[in-house]
C-alpha cells in the first residue's frame, strides 16, 4: 500500500512538479533570447509538445488581463456544445443588458436572434462583448451571469489555474458601481493563462475561428464583418490563434499560440504600452524559440575519440 501511495505521489511529482508547476524549464539553449522590447509585465514562452518553458519573466505575477478574460468564456462554450447541451445553430435571444454591454461589440440589437456560431465566431474573432454575454446568459442560465462566472473560476481551478479570478465573462474594466459591489478586475498570470491556453487548443472549433482573419455575421444591408483582434495571425507565419486583450490599466495583452511542423507554442505577454511593439516582440520570442527547438534536432557530430590505431597488417 505504501508503494502504491509512492507511486501516485511520484506521478504527480513527475506531471506538475515538484513546485507544483506543470512545465519543466529547457535550459541548453544554442544561444539566449535577448530583446531590447522590455515594455510589458511579464511574459512566458512553453513548448506544449514537450511541455518546457522556454524563456519568462515575472511570468507568476498577477496582472490585470482584459478581453483574455473570454478565452475561458470560449473553452466553456465549446465544452457546452461538444456536450450536446448547445448546439451551433440554436438561436439566442440578445437581453438588454448584453444589447448595452459597450466596449467591442457587433451592436446587437435588444431582443435581436443570432445563431450560436455566430455569436461563437464573434465572441473568438472580434472579442464582442455583447455576444459573450448572451452566452454566459445562455449557459449560466437566462439572466444569471454570475452563475456563468462562477463556472468560470471553477473550471479555471479545475485547470490548475490557482492565481486567476473572475468578475465577468467579458474583461472589461469594473465600473464604478461593480467596484461598490466588491467586482473587481479580472486577473491571472502568465503561467495559468498558458494552461488555459493548452486546454483550448483541443478544440478544433475554438481554432478554426482564432485562426479566421476575416469573417461576418447577419448578411445584406446588416452585414456586419470581423477582423481578428491580432495581426500576428495575418503579418506572420506559423500562428493560428489565440486571443488579445486591451483597456488602460491591462495595457495590451495577448496568448498567442503558433505551430512549425511538430512543435506548438504559446506565448503570453501583459501589460505593454504598444500593441505593435508587442506584436514584434512576441513573433522575436516565438521565433527564437522555434528555432531552439529545430537546433535539438540536429545529430551532434560525435567527438573523436583520439587517433585510430592502425590494424595489424595495414600499410
Amino acid at each position: 500500500m505504501k508503494k502504491l501511495i509512492l507511486s501516485v505521489l511520484t506521478a504527480g511529482i513527475l506531471l506538475f512538479g515538484a513546485d507544483g508547476i506543470k512545465y519543466s524549464k529547457k535550459t541548453d539553449f544554442t544561444k539566449p533570447f535577448k530583446n531590447r522590447f522590455k515594455d510589458y509585465k511579464s511574459v512566458m514562452l512553453v513548448d506544449l509538445t514537450k511541455g518546457r518553458v522556454l524563456y519568462e519573466n515575472n511570468a507568476y505575477q498577477v496582472s490585470e488581463i482584459a478581453s483574455l478574460t473570454k478565452m475561458m468564456s470560449i473553452l466553456l462554450t465549446a465544452e457546452e456544445i461538444q456536450k450536446g447541451n448547445l448546439s451551433l445553430t440554436d438561436t439566442l435571444k440578445a437581453s438588454t443588458a448584453a444589447s448595452k454591454i459597450g466596449g467591442s461589440q457587433i451592436f446587437l440589437r435588444e431582443y435581436e436572434e443570432m445563431p450560436v456560431e455566430d455569436l461563437f465566431k464573434s465572441m473568438v474573432i472580434k472579442s464582442a462583448n455583447d455576444a459573450t454575454t448572451v452566452l454566459a446568459e445562455k449557459i449560466g442560465g437566462e439572466g444569471k451571469v454570475p452563475l456563468f462566472v462562477n463556472m468560470m473560476n471553477s473550471r479555471a481551478q479545475q485547470l490548475g489555474m490557482k492565481n486567476t479570478n473572475y468578475y465577468f465573462p467579458h474583461g472589461l474594466p469594473p465600473s464604478r458601481k461593480n467596484k461598490k459591489n466588491n467586482k473587481k478586475a479580472n486577473t491571472s498570470t502568465c503561467y495559468d493563462l498558458v494552461l488555459l491556453a493548452e486546454e483550448m487548443l483541443k478544440y478544433p472549433l475554438i481554432m478554426k475561428y482564432s485562426s479566421t482573419w476575416v469573417d461576418h455575421v447577419r448578411e445584406g444591408k446588416n452585414r456586419f464583418d470581423l477582423r481578428n483582434t491580432s495581426r500576428l495571425i495575418k503579418d506572420y507565419p506559423y500562428f493560428d490563434g489565440l486571443k488579445t486583450g486591451f483597456y488602460d490599466k491591462a495595457g495590451f495583452c495577448i496568448v498567442a499560440t503558433a505551430k512549425k511542423d511538430d512543435d506548438r507554442l504559446v506565448a503570453v505577454v501583459l501589460g505593454t504600452r504598444s500593441m505593435r511593439g508587442r506584436d514584434k516582440f512576441v513573433n522575436d520570442l516565438v521565433t527564437w524559440g522555434f528555432s531552439e527547438l529545430e537546433a535539438e534536432k540536429i545529430p551532434k557530430a560525435v567527438e573523436s575519440a583520439g587517433p585510430v590505431t592502425p590494424a595489424a597488417g595495414s600499410k
